[in-house]
């Protein structure tokens, strides 16, 4: 159970590291934020289409965490449970007034991990897709930030520049200008593999010098992707935003469009390979790499054609298993290169770093430090289930909750009449095909799991559960 908000913790921190040399005491952090980048769009989790050589030699030197999860599949709400280490429901950002035209107050600030490790002497810097909201002003030691979903082509210097090009610009600076006796935070948010909304002709703008790459490869069918699978769906999904993104982003598999879109997507996916080695060189040359630890994940995943979808908002693996790799430096090498297959969460983010740092997480944050998986390869006793949420207010996006265990996942639209629910056997049935639900055999499972989604809807909403 949550204790009575206390920030005293990152205090105590100041004043025990008064006249020492906080550089040398702290570990760095980079963190490689991705929009829409689904967990098996990269080489370190088997994709044999997409090259990212870069991510793939550093995923060598990390842990891989092969199980990992947004808790809410849409950008704003997923970035603020990501500051907050808390779910939606809990932090309440979104709910509290028009996130896109409002900013986060002093208050909600200095409770997100950026505002705790200021406050505990970090030089903070962000880069890139700011989405919580408008971009705080005086907030980060360095901004670099931008609100809203951005443009991937802008003009300096009387020149096209394409987005993921400047963000990395933008990095080094940032790398070049930090202060050599205090550790540094930078988070790097890329819009990128995220489309350019509003452009239907070309909804996945990749850097120029990318343009021939996978242009002969075949984009081989996603899974659950035949017309016959898409008609067994409740017509609430059938009729929903995603079936209609569906319709001119991608379209059957063997379409020009869908084939098109794929290469397009990969090429993205290419071009932050491609970012992360010029950052990480940069932090070389700079001479602070042996002190950096370096975060690589996205916001969610993304439904590629699956289920006859595009977008993300259910609670489907495609829409919220994501890529997840952290090396830290200061990890045993037996530990290097390992991976591990315990449930691992977006909300697991800031506990982990302020673990790190030398700071006790705020008993608010719902999130689990991740430093007992990074200091060994043997089994650590850790969560068995958790918790997804998407409660936004969109007509046309279905509402849902669930929850999924190792080997189970279940999901209620709540919002539906009469509600719809769909229950699977994950260990059976990976992809999510068979909803047994209606299953007469599998009515004592289903009674067992709406039991457990409803208590988890009761502690999160209540804000009583630390995991």
């Amino acid at each position: 159970m949550f204790a009575p908000r206390r920030w005293f913790s990152s205090l105590v921190f100041l004043v025990c590291l008064v006249g020492t040399n906080l550089a040398a005491t702290r570990p760095n952090f980079i963190i490689f934020l991705c929009d829409d980048l689904r967990y098996d769009a990269v080489g370190f989790m088997g994709n044999r289409i997409v090259q990212t050589p870069n991510l793939d030699k550093l995923a060598a030197e990390s842990v891989v965490f092969e199980n990992a999860f947004a808790v809410t599949s849409i950008c704003w709400t997923s970035r603020a449970n990501i500051l907050f280490g808390q779910y939606g429901s809990t932090n309440r950002v979104e709910e509290r007034g028009n996130l896109h035209r409002r900013t986060l107050t002093p208050e909600e600030l200095s409770r997100t991990y950026l505002g705790i490790l200021r406050q505990a002497g970090y030089y903070v810097g962000y880069v890139g897709k700011w989405n919580v909201g408008r971009v705080p002003n005086g907030f980060f030691d360095y901004n670099g930030a931008f609100e809203g979903q951005g443009r991937y082509w802008t003009v300096q210097d009387g020149r096209p520049v394409h987005l993921t090009n400047l963000l990395t610009e933008r990095a080094l600076e940032f790398l070049r200008s930090a202060p050599a006796d205090r550790p540094f935070c930078l988070v790097i948010g890329y819009k990128s593999p995220h489309v350019q909304d509003g452009f239907r002709n070309e909804p996945y703008p990749h850097l120029p010098d990318l343009a021939g790459l996978y242009e002969t490869t075949w984009m081989p069918a996603p899974r659950l992707s035949s017309p016959h699978f898409f008609a067994s769906q409740p017509r609430f999904i059938q009729e929903s935003m995603g079936r209609v993104r569906w319709s001119y982003r991608l379209g059957p598999p063997e379409s020009l469009n869908y084939q098109r879109s794929l290469r397009r997507y990969y090429r993205m996916v290419t071009g932050i390979d491609r970012s992360v080695r010029r950052v990480l060189d940069g932090l070389r040359q700079v001479g602070r790499a042996d002190r950096t630890a370096v975060l690589f994940t996205s916001d969610q995943g993304l439904f590629l054609g699956e289920r006859g979808l595009a977008g993300k908002w259910l609670g489907h693996d495609a829409s919220i298993r994501i890529p997840f790799l952290f090396y830290w430096p200061d990890a045993p090498k037996s530990v290097r290169g390992s991976r591990r297959k315990e449930l691992v969460l977006t909300i697991d983010i800031a506990p982990t770093l302020l673990s790190l740092a030398g700071v006790s997480p705020p008993s608010e944050m719902q999130g689990e430090s991740l430093v007992p998986l990074l200091e060994t390869n043997k089994p650590v006793s850790w969560r068995e289930e958790f918790f997804y949420e998407y409660r936004g207010r969109i007509a046309t996006i279905p509402r849902s909750i669930g929850v999924r265990t190792r080997r189970y996942k279940y999901l209620r639209y709540f919002a539906e009449r009469p509600v719809y629910e769909e229950l699977y056997d994950l260990e059976e049935d990976p992809f999510e095909a068979n909803n047994l639900a209606y299953d007469p055999e599998h009515r004592a499972l289903l009674v067992e799991m709406r039991a457990r989604c409803a208590y988890w809807d009761r502690l999160v909403r209540g804000a009583g559960v630390r995991e």
